[in-house]
């Protein structure tokens, strides 16, 4: 069957998503810490699809530790981008900044209060809230993106940049960027069936639809990005790291920023995400995609 490859991942992701959230929604409350799982399921699902339903296996994965400087560069890269973000925020009047960090501690607290547990609990002799803050904030930038943070980011990329894209790319180069920038948007949506979001991070019905294509259209952009990093490099891990790095790097500086509008919030990302895409492309670096090799993945740079 032509494409069995590309069919067996998508129904393998999608029962498996199906399944797992159903799962965390009978976990009740429990399940939103639970939530962190679903990243790995592309990955498993990849996995699965290469071992038993394509021809080419794991010939194609590129799991392999690559050069030193393609990891580097995209680490500053992602980390460039996270501070647009938060440029974006800042200039769109989406929150404001406190870096003693003493409004997290505060939330943080509060949300500990409510089930019985005190924010100084397990913490070393000598180790206050806020030096543990500061670990984190400096880990999240650093330390905490090598392992486990670059597994938790091949779980989404092993999968979707690692397989996916390379085989939408070979039914036509667009697909590869719009319906798989659409289908791996889609995927995190289930999430807000088990994931209980702050008060001040809600938005109104009317902003949630207002966002709807900037959203996606954001997805896309960030989509294009990973995919750039992994065409580019040759290299899965790589793109991991990037991945997880602009994860990781938000939640850093989400420690000193407080997020009071969420609609602006995601409005910035969505700008910021796709203004990097058209200068990638002003460039010419997304040439990189054109005259690809056999698959969808372009020759390694000389």
């Amino acid at each position: 069957m032509r494409h069995k490859s590309l069919i067996a991942f998508l129904v393998l992701v999608s029962a498996l998503s199906v399944g797992y959230v159903g799962l965390l929604r009978l976990a009740g409350e429990t399940g939103q810490y639970l939530a962190q799982g679903y990243m790995l399921i592309p990955a498993l699902s990849a996995l699965i699809t290469r071992a038993f339903f394509d021809e080419r296996g794991f010939s194609d994965a590129h799991l392999r530790f690559g050069r030193v400087k393609d990891y580097v560069k995209f680490w500053l890269f992602s980390l460039g981008i996270t501070v647009l973000y938060f440029t974006s925020y800042t200039l769109l009047g989406a929150g404001e900044w406190d870096l003693s960090g003493e409004t997290f501690l505060a939330n943080l607290s509060e949300q500990l209060a409510g089930t019985g547990r005190d924010i100084t609990e397990g913490l070393p002799p000598g180790v206050t809230p806020q030096i543990m803050l500061l670990i984190y904030f400096l880990g999240g930038l650093t330390l905490f993106n090598v392992l486990p943070g670059i597994i938790a980011g091949l779980g989404e990329e092993f999968g979707w940049r690692g397989l996916m894209f390379p085989r939408l790319y070979e039914i036509q180069p667009w697909m590869a960027f719009v319906v798989g920038g659409v289908i791996w948007y889609a995927w995190h949506l289930p999430l807000a069936l088990v994931v209980t979001v702050p008060q001040q991070l809600q938005q109104s019905r009317s902003e949630q639809l207002a966002l709807i294509v900037p959203m996606v259209l954001g997805a896309l952009a960030a989509h294009t990005y990973f995919a750039y990093a992994y065409v580019k490099t040759r290299n899965i891990l790589v793109a991991s790291l990037a991945h997880i790095v602009l994860n990781n790097a938000s939640a850093s500086f989400g420690y000193v920023f407080v997020i009071q509008n969420a609609f602006l919030a995601n409005l910035g990302t969505v700008l910021v995400m796709t203004l990097i895409v058209a200068a990638l492309c002003a460039t010419g670096r997304l040439e990189v995609f054109h005259g690809a090799a056999p698959r969808g993945v372009p020759e390694e740079d000389p």
